[in-house]
């Protein structure tokens, strides 16, 4: 539930200003792909529910995997022909087209086209930590193989415990931020959660790496200890156990 507007933020919203800023102007951040701009946000105009930009994509190019923990994004195209790819499904983009993607919906922004596009996206409400906005879930230049055994040497760890009924609510909220923080974690592919459905008490939470060193360099850092100390409190019984993937067979495609 969202508590009631402070004197303090009702103070600051009935006194914002009016605020113009040339996208052209700001220097384009290119480590995602592309040439991203964050034209207003609350650095630049002091926004407090969310942030606007543009996206400049040549032919070919694409913005990196991601997704909003927080964030709903909205984007129009304003030139170009793109491809918005949101959890496996392809939506063709042309000039005049809106899209809405969900929070928590993993997308990428590609230019299928053969001349220079761009868009205007805004994103909001905003995280409650800037270093939340986004997660990205590829880095920019890795790209896909066609192999029998592509995931060969990747790691899979596997940590059950026993969470009682009592303490279910607070273990699910201490695993939330775990989750997002080790998303953005190098060598992190992706993670889950399970509930046995003989025993609400037995969880599991499997994780996927790109090698059993990755997983053991954060699980022992000092931030990793102190992300995980809330939902150390909520269960027992913990079992961890540490595989490297040999070889992985893939549904047939129709």
């Amino acid at each position: 539930m969202r508590s009631e507007m402070s004197v303090e933020d009702d103070f600051l919203m009935r006194n914002s200003k009016v605020s113009r800023i040339r996208a052209d102007d700001i220097e384009p951040y290119r480590a995602r792909g592309g040439q991203l701009r964050m034209v207003l946000h609350p650095g630049s105009v002091g926004s407090r529910s969310g942030y606007m930009g543009t996206a400049v994509l040549q032919p070919g190019e694409h913005v990196v995997e991601h997704f909003h923990p927080y964030s709903e994004e909205f984007l129009f195209v304003v030139k170009g022909d793109l491809v918005l790819e949101v959890e496996g499904e392809d939506w063709a983009l042309g000039a005049g087209d809106g899209i809405y993607v969900p929070i928590g919906k993993r997308h990428r922004l590609r230019n299928a086209g053969t001349t220079e596009s761009l868009t205007v996206y805004h994103i909001g409400p905003l995280a409650p930590d800037p270093s939340l906005a986004h997660v990205d879930t590829e880095v920019l230049g890795e790209t896909d193989t066609e192999q029998t055994d592509a995931a060969a040497g990747t790691a899979r760890i596997l940590f059950g415990m026993t969470v009682a009924e009592e303490k279910r609510e607070a273990f699910l909220a201490a695993y939330e931020k775990v989750r997002f923080s080790v998303a953005a974690t190098p060598g992190h592919i992706r993670d889950q959660i399970c509930q046995s459905p003989d025993n609400p008490e037995k969880w599991l939470i499997t994780s996927e790496w790109t090698s059993v060193a990755d997983f053991f360099a954060w699980e022992r850092s000092e931030e990793h200890k102190e992300l995980v100390k809330p939902m150390r409190e909520c269960y027992s019984d913990p079992e961890f156990r540490s595989f490297t993937v040999v070889a992985e067979t893939k549904a047939a495609q129709s």
